[in-house]
């Protein structure tokens, strides 16, 4: 299929191949480029298609159909997700595997293909055991984060994590690793710089040393959605500050604000997005909109 590229971006409100998303009043279906109803709205929620095919659900279950509205794959899953080659995730209650096309049961094995796929190449996210232990339930720094000046000018090496006691570390990008604390999300930057406090300025440097590594790290988000293509890194996530939800990339700089009511991320650079309450657009990450009314 190979990677889309920004020419392609260009092309997608002219093609009418390409099938979009569209809804009203929590029913959803598609329509092409002309914005012309080609699959009904009939359906409780739709993916974009992937490989022609889209995930669909309906009656409270999942399937996949056909460009024509035809189904592939009647529904029968609790949960889905979109096809990749020949291969998707799904759920049946408690039991997780993949499927073909066919609607075969495939071992996971067979649905990774190496560090290429699709014509692009895999940038292997940091690992966060590098950075970080698991100590009594909870997540610390590896590593002397901060070095102390003493009266004499001297430095020491101070370990001081004990203000971040982090609930959850996710790897995320190259560069980035995603830390929940206290309910909350926020990116931490591999190669942050040493923090260096003064004794003679601060008398409590430990304290002082907690409030330079909070600010490092803002835990803003209430939630961050994303999801990974095979072992690669995140190229955009969801996020969510309230009840809005925005995008930002893989180095954490926000491609569209949180204000949507809700928001969903397409392949190409954009998302469906609704932008005031039942009503649906597409945006560019570059902040171009189209397509708002349907």
């Amino acid at each position: 299929m190979g990677c889309i590229t920004s020419k392609d971006i260009e092309k997608l409100s002219d093609d009418k191949s390409i099938l979009y998303p569209i809804g009203e009043a929590g029913r959803w279906g598609f329509a092409n480029s002309d914005g012309e109803k080609v699959i009904p709205l009939i359906y409780e929620s739709v993916e974009t298609f992937s490989d022609n095919l889209a995930l669909v659900k309906s009656n409270g279950k999942y399937g996949y159909i056909k460009k024509d509205g035809s189904w592939h794959i009647k529904p029968k899953y609790d949960k889905g997700g979109r096809f990749y080659f020949d291969c998707a995730s799904v759920s049946i209650g408690q039991d997780k595997f993949y499927i073909n096309r066919k609607g075969r049961k495939k071992a996971k094995s067979d649905c990774y293909y190496g560090l290429y796929f699709e014509g692009c190449k895999v940038i292997l996210p940091a690992k966060s055991e590098k950075y970080f232990k698991e100590v009594n339930g909870k997540y610390e720094f590896t590593y002397k984060y901060y070095v102390k000046n003493d009266t004499l000018g001297h430095s020491s090496n101070i370990m001081d994590t004990t203000s971040m006691q982090l609930d959850e570390v996710i790897d995320f990008s190259n560069e980035y690793i995603l830390l929940k604390k206290d309910g909350k999300y926020g990116l931490f930057f591999i190669w942050s710089r040493t923090i260096i406090i003064d004794e003679l300025k601060y008398q409590n440097h430990q304290a002082q040393a907690r409030k330079e590594i909070a600010k490092l790290i803002d835990f803003k988000y209430d939630e961050v959605v994303f999801e990974r293509i095979r072992d690669n890194e995140v190229t955009y996530a969801k996020v969510k500050i309230g009840d809005k939800y925005g995008v930002i990339d893989r180095r954490g700089r926000e491609v569209l604000p949180t204000k949507f009511y809700s928001l969903n991320i397409l392949r190409g650079s954009m998302a469906l997005v609704e932008y005031e309450p039942d009503k649906f657009g597409y945006m560019k990450f570059d902040g171009t909109a189209f397509f708002k009314e349907f």
